[in-house]
């Protein structure tokens, strides 16, 4: 917006898929497997998820050394989802666990805080953690077992002519966020 004064931004933050045609929507971020073969689509990055929890948490709960030994644990989940992927580090099978806990909640930035706050262990995203891993803040577990990364992709209508606002705004999230250093800790 400071490079381009007359743009307007109406940010809506949803975890919910939208119909970009019907909802007038120029672009969305999605995260995952694409499955709309109308949209065209822009890889951004890929979204590593891990197990996480803060170091009293563990002192005081132990350490889980495989996805099972999460039953005996405290697992804060996001919204309705209670299930974590893991993949085995032999077979390479991909499964989802599930698992519960005392705390659950809509928005991941809080599931962040109560990990920290030593509450359980929360699956959380590699760029949401990561500079409190590097400051010891939390630990990740599991990580052997951590499944293979999503895409994150950068979506919009197919269109004969792209509005340049659009195009724009595509260009400036592949220049910032196509860079591999942008996803690796900091």
């Amino acid at each position: 917006m400071r490079a381009n004064s007359e743009v307007t931004v109406n940010l809506d933050l949803s975890d919910r898929l939208v119909d970009l045609l019907n909802e007038n929507i120029d672009c969305a971020i999605r995260i995952g497997e694409l499955t709309d073969s109308s949209l065209v689509s822009v890889r951004l990055g890929e979204m590593r998820r891990m197990v996480v929890a803060s170091p009293a948490y563990l002192v005081a709960h132990g350490i889980p050394r495989e996805p099972p030994d999460l039953a005996a644990h405290n697992c804060l989940s996001l919204g309705q989802q209670r299930g974590l992927v893991f993949r085995d580090p032999e077979s390479g099978e991909v499964d989802t666990l599930k698992v519960s806990g005392t705390f659950e909640c809509n928005d991941g930035a809080v599931l962040h805080e109560w990990a920290l706050a030593g509450r359980g262990l929360a699956w959380r995203s590699l760029w949401e953690v990561g500079q409190d891993l590097k400051e010891g803040r939390l630990t990740s577990v599991l990580d052997a077992w951590q499944a293979q990364p999503m895409g994150i992709y950068a979506v919009f209508p197919q269109r004969r002519h792209l509005p340049l606002r659009v195009r724009l705004f595509i260009d400036l999230l592949k220049e910032t966020y196509s860079r591999p250093s942008y996803w690796e800790l900091r």
